[in-house]
C-alpha cells in the first residue's frame, strides 16, 4: 500500500512536469530550457532579488536549529506533583507572506535569462506558467498561498526528488517542512523588510527553477534518456547550492521524509 501511494504521489509530480511536454516539443528544447543549466543565467535570475540572495544565506542553518528545536522540545511538562503542564505555542510572524502583484512578471525574467533564441524563451514561459498554475492549485489547498515558505518547500522537494532520482515524499512530511521551512523564515528579519514584489518575485523564481528541472526530468525519465537524468541532476544539485546554500548532499528523501544533514 504505501509503495503504491508513493507511486501516485511520483505520477502527480510527473503529471505536472509533463504539461509542458504536450504539443509535439522537442527534446532538444527541453535540454535548452533545463538540461543544459546555463548557469550565468540562473545566477543572474537569483541576483535580481539581491535582498532575498542575502537573507537565503542563513535559511539553511535556521532550518535544521527549528527542525531540531521541534523535535526536542515535549508536548508537555510535568511538575512535581505530575501535573501536566502545556508548554505555549510557537506565534508565527509569517514574515514570508506577501499581497500578489499581478504586474510582477518572472516569466518573463527567466526566459531572456535562461532562453537565447525565441523558441526556448516562449517555451521557458510555458513552463513557467503551467508549472505556476499547478502551484497555485495546490498551495491553496494545502495552506502555502503567498508565501515563500511554500515556493521553498516546492523547490526543495523538486530539487531533492530530482537530484537524488527519488520518490516524492508523503504529504504529512511535505506539510511538516513548510512548517519548518516558515519558522526558519521568521527568525530571518530581512524577510520583514522585503517589498511585497521582491517576495513574490523570489517565490515565483522558486516555482519557475522548479518547473524547468521537473521538466527535464521528466522528459528524461520518459524516454530513459541517461544524458538527460544526468543533466537534471547536475542542475538539481547547482540549485539547491544556490538556493539553500548547501551541499545536495546534505538534504534527501529518506523513507518518504526529507532528511537534513
Amino acid at each position: 500500500m504505501r509503495k503504491e501511494l508513493h507511486k501516485s504521489r511520483a505520477k502527480l509530480i510527473f503529471a505536472l512536469a509533463l504539461v509542458f511536454l504536450t504539443g509535439g516539443i522537442a527534446s532538444a528544447q527541453i535540454q535548452a530550457a533545463g538540461g543544459g543549466y546555463y548557469v550565468a543565467g540562473y545566477g543572474r535570475v537569483y541576483g535580481s532579488f539581491g535582498q532575498a540572495s542575502v537573507a537565503q544565506s542563513q535559511i539553511y542553518d535556521k532550518m535544521k536549529a527549528e527542525k531540531a528545536e521541534r523535535q526536542a522540545a515535549p508536548a508537555s511538562a510535568a511538575t512535581s506533583d505530575q501535573k501536566a503542564v502545556v508548554l505555549p505555542p510557537t506565534v508565527a510572524r509569517n514574515r514570508g507572506v506577501f499581497r500578489p502583484d499581478p504586474k510582477v512578471e518572472t516569466g518573463k525574467l527567466l526566459a531572456d535569462n535562461l532562453g537565447d533564441t525565441p523558441e526556448e524563451k516562449a517555451l521557458i514561459k510555458q513552463i513557467y506558467s503551467a508549472t505556476k498554475a499547478g502551484y497555485e492549485k495546490e498551495a491553496a489547498a494545502r495552506g502555502f498561498k503567498n508565501n515563500i515558505a511554500g515556493g521553498l518547500t516546492f523547490f526543495t522537494v523538486a530539487a531533492a526528488t530530482v537530484y537524488h532520482d527519488a520518490e516524492t515524499p508523503g504529504d504529512g512530511a511535505v506539510n511538516d517542512y513548510f512548517k519548518i521551512m516558515n519558522g526558519a523564515l521568521d527568525e530571518i528579519p530581512e524577510f520583514s523588510a522585503m517589498a511585497n514584489k521582491d517576495k513574490q518575485g523570489f517565490n515565483n523564481m522558486l516555482i519557475g527553477f522548479s518547473g524547468i528541472l521537473l521538466a527535464t526530468y521528466a522528459e528524461a525519465k520518459q524516454n530513459n534518456n541517461a544524458e538527460m537524468l544526468t543533466s537534471a541532476r547536475k542542475l538539481a544539485g547547482m540549485l539547491i547550492e544556490m538556493v539553500l546554500k548547501t551541499d545536495p548532499e546534505n538534504l534527501r528523501i529518506e523513507d518518504g521524509q526529507i532528511v537534513m544533514k
